[in-house]
């Protein structure tokens, strides 16, 4: 079982979006998979049509089984554990990034009898508890918008979680507007100076809209539009480097 954490300081820059969409390749390719929505605003459980569920703050103040929080989507082989406005508080749950740590791990072995692959929808948040989750995954999924702000808060991460492994880093570049001279530039000559991004593009595209009109990824509803392609084509990328069973 592989865990993949999808992060980034900044919001607003598609990292709900990468999740769920990632969640149904994978189910398509048969690999039984749990989306984690470990985000208050639980935008990812409502794509995936979770309305309500039980609150996750107790999951991580009790000894309960885990499949208790776990529910089906409405895609094959696709798990939904839910996030809710509780985890506005989950910084006070935990102690710090060691004990983080160690309950994520723990939950994580638990799982790993029933999943091949976990992606965790992560917040917009640095905290010694986010670190504690995202020392515990194996992989660390993060978009770059080519934008000032976003590069920023990608070059602030990297340095806080200097820990990461080569194998564990996934950076790739999203929502590229080719109307923005200033995304075309830093594509063309910026991106050079950051040999670590994958050079596996996301474009920003109106086809994001139309998947939450929808509730359900765009790789499921559309598969065949250029938002579809750009994540088939990621999910293809980054298949390899998860080393999946």
């Amino acid at each position: 079982m592989r865990a993949m954490a999808v992060y980034q300081l900044k919001g607003g820059v598609g990292k709900t979006t990468t999740a769920v969409n990632l969640a149904a390749l994978a189910a398509r390719e048969k690999i039984p998979t749990l989306l984690w929505d470990l985000d208050p605003q639980g935008a990812a459980s409502w794509i995936l049509g979770i309305d309500k569920g039980h609150k996750q703050d107790e999951l991580w103040n009790s000894d309960e089984p885990i499949n208790r929080y776990i529910q089906p989507s409405t895609i094959p082989r696709l798990d939904v554990l839910s996030a809710d406005s509780s985890l506005r508080k989950f910084h006070q749950s935990l102690s710090g990034k060691k004990e983080a740590r160690q309950r994520m791990a723990e939950v994580l072995d638990r799982l790993a009898e029933d999943y091949g692959l976990i992606i965790i929808d992560c917040p917009p948040m640095m905290t010694p508890q986010m670190e504690g989750v995202l020392r515990a995954v194996d992989r660390i999924l993060v978009p770059v918008e080519p934008s000032v702000l976003s590069i920023r808060a990608y070059e602030q991460i990297r340095a806080q979680f200097d820990w990461a492994k080569k194998s564990q880093w996934l950076p790739f570049v999203t929502m590229i507007d080719r109307r923005k001279p200033a995304h075309l530039r830093w594509v063309k000559s910026g991106l050079e100076h950051f040999p670590e991004i994958l050079r596996t593009f996301v474009a920003y595209s109106a086809s994001a809209e139309r998947m939450l009109e929808l509730r359900s990824p765009i790789v499921e509803q559309q598969p065949t539009v250029p938002l579809a392609r750009n994540y088939q084509a990621l999910w293809k990328a980054l298949k390899p480097k998860l080393n999946l069973c």
